[in-house]
């Protein structure tokens, strides 16, 4: 998987991950509730999925590549078979608030992941005397994503109000 690959610029990896995440979706949910909207629905839930990268990211467990794609398939299998099973009445709800509680209630399971994770990397490259891979976890490019998304936002808005407020005190001259 390409996004595993922390020497590639975040932006390549951010795709990557986007584009290996519609693909989990698609392959192990069923989308036929969703019809001709299925790809749309898709598109929802993979943003929906990074939830769980914001939420490892804000407890400061950067879990990436081979760890953090276990942890979102078992996510994913987790909600296929109990749709499987019948026990989905309305999906996007159910699926939203799996993926709202996953790193709730995992956290002691993902912790001791991360610290062993962590240990285990920091021996390992003490051990070598190797730098630390290049590039920020795929937790941390998701937040960061979102964050910049506002931060442009908030910067055209505030652009928007300036120019408001220069053009209402220019003097009309005809």
């Amino acid at each position: 998987m390409a996004w595993f690959d922390r020497g590639n610029p975040p932006e390549v990896r951010l795709l990557r991950f986007d584009a290996w995440a519609r693909g989990e979706l698609a392959k192990r949910l069923d989308w036929a509730w969703a019809g001709e909207a299925k790809e749309r629905r898709i598109e929802q839930c993979r943003i929906q999925l990074h939830t769980v990268c914001k939420h490892l990211f804000r407890r400061g467990w950067n879990l990436d590549g081979e760890r953090l794609a276990a942890r979102i398939e078992a996510l994913l299998d987790s909600v296929a078979k109990y749709q499987r099973g019948g026990k989905v009445l309305d999906f996007w709800s159910y699926y939203k608030a799996a993926v709202d509680r996953y790193v709730g209630a995992n956290a002691e399971e993902l912790r001791e992941e991360a610290m062993q994770c962590g240990a285990h990397v920091s021996q390992l490259f003490a051990s070598i005397k190797a730098k630390v891979p290049a590039g920020p976890s795929m937790p941390e490019l998701v937040a960061q994503r979102e964050d910049e998304t506002l931060r442009a936002r908030v910067s055209r808005q505030r652009a928007r109000e300036a120019k408001k407020a220069g053009d209402a005190g220019q003097v009309q001259l005809f």
